[in-house]
C-alpha cells in the first residue's frame, strides 16, 4: 500500500469519526428538546425535525429550566383554567430559611442542585392533589384545590418536616427548613393576586415568628403587614430628619459598687407615633440594609459623648454597641470604627463592640480577621447573648473576645434555679479563657445574691439602672458616686 492510499484511508476514518460525533451530538440534543416539549414519546430526527417548535417554546416559556416545575407563567395559566373551579382551596408560600448562606460559602451550584432537590421533595408532599410552582430564587408556591384550613395545616407541617431532613450533595450534609405562608379562597381572595398577597403576608409572619414555622393569614396580618410598610418608609427618612436617640444602661461590679461600664442602646422618636420599639424597627433597618449607616452614625455619636463625659470629668468607662452581622458584610466596619475614634478623639480602650454568637459564628474565619483588626486597634469586644445561639464552644478561645455576656433567659427568677449550673459553667468557661463576664437582665437582691455566689461579679439590668437618656445618666454617676 502507497503512501498515498494510507493517507487516504487516514482521512476517511476522519470523516468517519466526525460524521458519528455529528449524529450523537443531534440526537441527544433531539433527546432534551423532546423532554423540554413534555410529549409522551420521542421522535428522533439526525436534524432536529419532528418535534413542533411551538411545543419546545411552549414548555420553555412555562417552566423553570433548574427544577421543571412550571413557573409564572404557568402559575397565571393554571388559576385561568384549573385552581377556581373548587368550592374550597390553599396557596402556600413556601421560601427557604437562609438559603443565602448556603449560595455564599459552598456556591451556586450547590445551591442549585439543593434547589432541584427542594422541588423533588415538593412534588412529593403535593402528589396528584395539586400543583407546585418554582417563582423565583428560593420561593416556590403550592396550589391545592378543594383543601380546607384543617388539611391546609396538615399539610404545611408535612412541608416543614420533609424540608428540614437532611440533604447529601456532593459530599455536603446540609439542614435546611422553610417559612411557610398559606391563603385560602373564599376567604380570603377570590382571584389570583389577592391569594397570593394573602399568602406572601402570612410568610413574613412565619418568618418573623422564628422561621420553621407556617401562618395562616388573617386580617391581623395586613394590618401589621401596612404597618411595617410606613414604617420602613419612614426609616429610611429617619437618620436624615435626626430622629434617632440613644440611652445608655450601666454595668455594675457588684464587688466594687462601682459602674463600669455602659451599653447604648438605639431608639427611634417617630413624628406620628411616638417612640417605636427597637423589636419592631431593628429587623426592619436589618433586612433593608439600613442598619449600616444607622450604626455609622451611632458610631459616631456614642463617642463623641464617652469622650464629652471625660472631659466634664463625668466617667471614664467603656461603652459598648451592639452590631449587626450587615456590619460584617462590605468590610467597611474596620474603617467606620477608625472615623469615629478619629473624629471623637476618643480612646479605643473605652469601645467596646457587642456581638451575638450568631454573627461570630457566620462566615468565622472572615469576621474573626475583622474582629482581630479591631482589637490591635484597641477596641473591646464582647459575646452578646452567650448560650443562646449556636453551640460555639468549640470555637470559642477562637474568637477574640474580651467579654462573654450571659443572656437574661438564665437570669430570669422564674428559671434562675434551674438554670444554675449553666451559670456556673458559662462562668467557669470565662475564667479558664480569661476573660470577663456580664450577666444581664438583673432585677432583684435574690439574682444579684446567686450571681456573687457563682463569682459573677459584673452586672447589667433595671435593678442598677433603666436605660438613660445622657443627660440624665450624667446625673446618675454623680449621685452614684461612680466617678472612675
Amino acid at each position: 500500500m502507497d503512501q498515498m492510499e494510507i493517507h487516504f484511508e487516514f482521512w476517511i476514518v476522519v470523516l468517519a469519526i466526525v460524521f458519528v460525533a455529528v449524529v450523537v451530538r443531534s440526537a441527544l440534543r433531539q433527546r432534551r428538546l423532546w423532554q423540554l416539549s413534555g410529549e409522551t414519546s420521542p421522535r428522533l430526527r439526525l436534524w432536529g425535525w419532528g418535534i413542533p417548535r411551538r411545543h419546545i417554546l411552549e414548555r420553555l416559556a412555562y417552566h423553570d429550566p433548574l427544577t421543571e416545575l412550571p413557573n409564572r407563567h404557568g402559575l397565571n395559566q393554571y388559576f385561568k383554567e384549573d385552581f377556581f373551579g373548587a368550592a374550597a382551596g390553599a396557596v402556600f408560600f413556601v421560601d427557604l430559611d437562609r438559603f443565602k448562606s448556603i449560595n455564599d460559602t459552598l456556591g451556586h451550584d450547590i445551591g442549585d442542585m439543593l434547589l432541584q432537590e427542594v422541588a423533588s421533595r415538593l412534588k412529593e408532599v403535593v402528589g396528584a392533589k395539586g400543583k407546585v410552582f418554582r417563582l423565583g430564587g428560593d420561593e416556590f408556591l403550592i396550589a391545592l384545590p378543594k383543601c380546607p384550613l384543617a388539611e391546609a395545616e396538615a399539610v404545611a407541617q408535612h412541608i416543614l418536616q420533609e424540608l428540614k431532613k437532611y440533604y447529601s450533595i456532593q459530599g455536603n450534609e446540609l439542614y435546611i427548613t422553610a417559612s411557610v405562608g398559606i391563603s385560602l379562597t373564599p376567604a380570603h381572595g377570590l382571584d389570583r393576586s389577592a391569594l397570593m398577597k394573602a399568602a406572601d403576608t402570612a410568610l413574613y409572619t412565619a418568618k418573623d415568628s422564628g422561621k420553621n414555622k407556617f401562618s395562616v393569614f388573617d386580617q391581623e396580618m395586613n394590618r401589621q403587614q401596612l404597618r411595617r410598610m410606613s414604617l420602613e418608609k419612614d426609616l429610611r427618612k429617619a437618620l436624615a430628619c435626626s430622629e434617632f436617640t440613644v440611652v445608655y444602661q450601666p454595668k455594675w461590679d457588684s464587688f466594687l459598687n462601682v459602674a463600669v461600664g455602659l451599653e447604648a442602646l438605639l431608639r427611634w422618636k417617630h413624628p406620628e407615633h411616638g417612640l417605636v420599639s427597637p423589636t419592631e424597627f431593628i429587623p426592619i433597618a436589618e433586612e433593608t440594609g439600613l442598619i449600616v449607616p444607622i450604626t455609622y452614625w451611632m458610631l459616631k455619636d456614642v463617642c463623641s459623648q464617652n469622650r464629652l463625659w471625660h472631659t466634664e470629668g463625668v466617667a471614664a468607662v467603656p461603652v459598648s454597641i451592639n452590631m449587626s452581622a450587615r456590619m460584617f458584610e462590605n468590610g467597611g466596619l474596620y474603617d467606620a470604627v477608625e472615623e469615629a475614634l478619629t473624629f471623637s478623639e476618643l480612646e479605643a480602650h473605652f469601645l467596646e463592640l457587642e456581638i451575638t454568637e450568631s454573627i461570630a459564628m457566620n462566615n468565622m474565619e472572615e469576621t474573626v480577621a475583622q474582629l482581630s483588626r479591631l482589637r490591635l486597634l484597641g477596641v473591646r469586644v464582647s459575646l452578646d447573648d452567650f448560650g443562646t445561639g449556636f453551640s460555639s464552644l468549640g470555637n470559642l478561645d477562637e474568637i477574640p473576645v474580651n467579654t462573654l455576656k450571659i443572656d437574661q433567659v438564665f437570669i430570669r427568677k422564674s428559671r434562675m434555679h434551674s438554670k444554675k449550673a449553666i451559670i456556673s459553667n458559662i462562668i467557669a468557661i470565662a475564667g479558664n479563657l480569661n476573660l470577663e463576664v456580664v450577666a444581664e437582665g438583673v432585677e432583684t437582691p435574690e439574682q444579684i445574691e446567686l450571681l456573687q455566689s457563682l463569682g459573677c461579679r459584673v452586672m447589667q439590668g433595671y435593678y442598677y439602672g433603666r436605660p438613660m437618656p445622657a443627660g440624665e445618666l450624667g446625673e446618675w454617676f454623680i449621685a452614684n458616686a461612680a466617678v472612675s
